[in-house]
């Protein structure tokens, strides 16, 4: 559950801390007041997108911070991203007028996707345009594709890598039918250009390497000379490793004297090897220095030809070698065009056959899920004054049966779903987005609300008006339906219906406050008074009376004794 929330310089919200409790906790006030910037700074919690136009004017940044219980399960997630695990957990999100955005669980830095990974195991929540949105027919697999469940995720996994690589082999094969035009025209220009860079003899750094080769070849004498005189120097008649050698074993025969004797010892037979083994190596080098001219020249002629090659193409050597790689394929399509072609056909059709397996694995599990999902639903609404309804999930029938027919394949699968329902008795099934009503339409998302509730790890869900076009009988059934709901989960609901906000928990009031010429929204607990002030007004608007505020307390009263009997 959502404990605490902290929000400094959000909008016209200042300074505000806020505690919530388990349960249902309604939250009221009047339009603009600052309702929907509540459930704003607790999207932000959840992964929404941040924008610098959300700070307080003359302010430089705004913060929201976050206090919810560490739901159960959640530890290896946690432990995955590297993030500490504590009995709670503390989300802050920092926007800076600089565009700069800071997002920190358990005081660790973590990015926006991965905060959003984790979120989905904390909370839901419904904003005011979700209803309308979701329910359209490009969107019903949002809805009814499981939120925690391992087998479709193992499944969705497997579609979405046999997807790409289905896309991968489908663009070469496009790329081959559109190149070889192209490539036929040119076909000379390629080999020849082929042929100029496989004379080169290219290998990554050859140029380097030939540079090298020359400067040590032009120095020939110098190099000669300075090695015969160091070799020499380490053997004159006065052989100086020798005497080292003689020192070290010296010091050798008192070294249990003294310390430094035996330190100085074991440096000087170090430098006797060391020294040893640089002459040998001189000597090797010596014995095995030779100049060849022909080879010299040979190294000039390959290395000005690989400059030219380089001044020609604007390329570096190792980006000659890529091209000729290209090039040579390029050529190979056009000669061997029917081969190359057959044979990307051939993958082609084999990846789309394992797309199509998996696509349809992937439906047949959704299937069955929506066979769960319409008894549940329909029973969901039946508690909200949806007595008679009929609702299905359809599933169109797809066919596509050639990988160049592969358009029907979307990120999600080749799913296309619609909600189709019937809410009179005698009225036929039709799709829910055409015929349900805004009352309608609320019902039924509060119902996939509920049924999801009770399948999800979610610890709170938060509802910013979903009750809306509704009233009287209809809008008790939705108070209590939310009611129950918070018997699991913490609910967090908006509300103008005085119905709803009778049967919460606890009742929050936000309200506006101006002072030195600016506004801020102030938010506050209302007394059993204060609420029976505040509902009276939602009943009768601005202003209250005797009548008003004896409905307030009968309709508390009224919802008190029905929770008594749950």
């Amino acid at each position: 559950m959502l404990k605490r929330l902290s929000v400094k310089n959000f909008a016209i919200i200042e300074d505000i801390t806020v505690s919530f409790q388990d349960g249902m906790t309604v939250l009221t006030g009047e339009t603009g007041a600052g309702k929907s910037l509540i459930i704003d700074t607790i999207s932000l919690l959840l992964g929404a997108k941040a924008d610098r136009d959300m700070i307080r004017y003359q302010e430089s940044m705004a913060s929201v911070e976050g206090v919810l219980d560490c739901p159960k399960g959640i530890e290896d997630i946690l432990i995955h991203y590297n993030i500490p695990c504590f009995k709670e957990i503390v989300i802050l999100r920092e926007i800076y007028d600089s565009s700069k955005n800071v997002v920190k669980i358990n005081q660790q830095n973590v990015s926006l996707a991965v905060l959003k990974n984790i979120a989905v195991y904390l909370a839901d929540i419904h904003i005011q345009n979700d209803t309308y949105r979701l329910f359209q027919p490009e969107n019903s697999l949002e809805l009814i594709d499981p939120k925690e469940d391992l087998k479709f995720e193992k499944l969705k996994t497997d579609y979405s890598k046999k997807l790409f690589s289905f896309k991968e082999s489908f663009q070469e094969y496009k790329h081959i039918i559109s190149g070889q035009k192209t490539a036929l025209e040119k076909l000379e220009f390629l080999k020849y250009e082929q042929e100029e860079l496989t004379s080169l003899n290219l290998r990554e750094n050859i140029d380097v390497e030939l540079e090298e080769q020359i400067a040590k070849l032009s120095n020939y004498d110098k190099i000669s000379s300075g090695l015969q005189e160091s070799y020499q120097a380490l053997e004159n008649e006065i052989d100086p490793l020798e005497q080292i050698y003689k020192s070290g074993k010296s010091l050798d025969q008192i070294k249990n004297y003294d310390e430094t004797y035996r330190q100085n010892s074991e440096k000087l037979m170090d430098c006797y090897y060391i020294l040893s083994e640089i002459k040998e190596d001189i000597g090797k080098q010596l014995y095995s220095l030779d100049y060849n001219e022909e080879e010299f020249n040979q190294f000039i002629a390959q290395a000005n030809e690989i400059e030219k090659a380089k001044e020609k193409y604007k390329k570096s050597v190792k980006e000659l070698i890529q091209y000729l790689k290209e090039i040579s394929l390029e050529i190979e399509m056009t000669t061997n065009y029917d081969e190359v072609l057959k044979e990307k056909e051939k993958e082609c059709q084999n990846r789309f056959t394992a797309l199509v397996e998996s696509a349809n694995k992937l439906t047949e599990y959704r299937k069955t899920i929506a066979v769960k999902l319409e008894k549940g639903i329909i029973e969901e609404c039946k508690d909200l004054d949806l007595e008679h309804i009929r609702f299905e999930i359809h599933f169109e029938e797809v066919s596509c049966h050639s990988f160049s027919e592969a358009d029907c394949f979307t990120e999600e699968g080749w799913d296309i779903v619609t909600l189709w329902v019937s809410f009179n008795k005698g009225e036929p099934l039709r799709p829910l987005y055409k015929v349900a009503s805004g009352g309608e339409m609320s019902r039924m998302m509060l119902a996939f609300k509920s049924y999801l509730s009770k399948h999800l790890s979610s610890t709170v869900i938060i509802f910013d008006e979903i009750d809306t076009g509704v009233s009287g009988v209809t809008a008790k059934k939705i108070a209590r339906k939310m009611y129950d709901i918070s018997r699991n989960t913490q609910v967090l609901c908006i509300t103008h219906l005085p119905q709803v906000a009778a049967m919460g928990d606890y009742h929050k009031h936000i309200y506006k406050l101006e002072e030195n010429g600016r506004t801020r929204t102030q938010i506050t607990d209302l007394t059993e008074e204060k609420r029976i002030e505040e509902i009276a007004l939602m009943l009768s608007g601005d202003k209250l009376s005797y009548y008003a505020l004896e409905h307030a307390k009968a309709l508390l009263k009224e919802e008190k004794r029905l929770l008594e009997t749950v």
